[in-house]
């Protein structure tokens, strides 16, 4: 996951930490499509991922 402005100070801990985390993104790319050094939390922490519209 790649986060945007502050959920980049607790997102990632509250994924390590929870049960189950789901991630609502609003686009999904290829693999290989993020540059690995933006990478905030491993998808390894993520278990449901739900796809929205980006709000306009």
């Amino acid at each position: 996951l790649v986060y945007r402005k502050s959920a980049r100070n607790f997102g990632p801990i509250m994924a390590m930490a929870a049960d189950v985390t789901i991630a609502q993104v609003s686009e999904v790319v290829e693999l290989g499509g993020l540059d690995p050094e933006h990478i905030i939390t491993p998808g390894i922490f993520v278990q449901h991922v739900v796809q929205v519209q980006p709000a306009q």
